[in-house]
């Protein structure tokens, strides 16, 4: 359910944009989508509103919710203040290339996987497949902020929003599929060997 409430923000980014130049009259008050503008302000709103659902649903939010709060907000307020869209073209590559430094830095100053850390501490791992969770990782999220910006700059506007839409939820499968990739036949050949060691022979 978390993971699948981390997706609205997007999801409510590009609805909004479809709107674009769409008039909306309630009372007194009428207002006109305005592309980028307008779905920036939801996902800065849907953001935020995101981490107060987690803050009461689940009574903690993690810090990387935060994190990805904090850039949305900062990027999306320069974009709407200074009306140039650059900004929120380059949230998500500066948020991927954070994740990257963060997966090397974490290996290098605390010796440990990031992962090893948000797995649960049932996963055990050899130093070596930790170390190539680390390097898949860290590739697949230098690869997803270049990704960003080749579209941002070769492609329109609308082809970047749909591609923010989709490519948030491929590339988060993506990482999954890399990682048990990984780690996969590692777990596959410690489960084996549990089973052959409750194995009682009469």
């Amino acid at each position: 359910m978390k993971q699948l409430l981390e997706f609205l923000p997007l999801v409510i980014f590009f609805s909004v944009y479809q709107l674009s130049g769409t008039t909306v009259t309630v009372g007194d008050v009428v207002y006109t989508f305005d592309g980028i503008y307008s779905a920036t302000i939801a996902l800065v709103s849907a953001t935020l509103l995101q981490v107060v659902i987690v803050k009461l649903a689940w009574g903690a939010v993690e810090k990387r919710l935060m994190v990805v709060a904090l850039v949305v907000t900062v990027f999306g307020s320069a974009t709407v203040l200074l009306r140039d869209p650059v900004f929120i073209l380059w949230k998500p590559t500066v948020f991927n290339w954070m994740l990257a430094a963060t997966c090397v830095g974490w290996h290098v100053v605390r010796g440990r996987c990031l992962f090893e850390t948000i797995l649960p501490d049932e996963v055990q791992m050899p130093a070596q497949i930790w170390s190539r969770v680390t390097i898949v990782s860290t590739l697949h999220f230098a690869m997803v902020g270049a990704a960003n910006l080749y579209v941002a700059y070769n492609y329109s506007m609308d082809t970047w929003v749909t591609f923010k839409l989709w490519s948030g939820l491929g590339f988060s499968l993506l990482l999954i599929l890399l990682i048990w990739a990984v780690m996969g036949p590692h777990l596959k050949e410690v489960a084996n060997s549990d089973e052959n060691n409750n194995t009682t022979t009469f």
